[in-house]
């Protein structure tokens, strides 16, 4: 059977479907490692919030 591979993350998490197949076929085969979520997620606070945003958020995990 022939696939059709797609990452919609940069190759984090890779999906795979039968080619000419529905998108409800799709399965994953590789999901992102908790670093490479970490990473994303740290990423996309620096980049959407101002410092004081990232220092709550700082002290928050910090109690947690």
């Amino acid at each position: 059977m022939e696939y059709i591979f797609e990452s919609p993350d940069g190759g984090k998490t890779i999906t795979r479907r039968p080619f000419n197949g529905d998108i409800s076929e799709r399965e994953v085969i590789k999901e992102p490692t908790a670093a490479e979520i970490a990473d994303t997620l740290a990423e996309e606070l620096v980049y959407k919030y101002d410092d004081s945003i990232i220092k709550l958020a700082f002290k928050k995990i910090m109690n947690h």
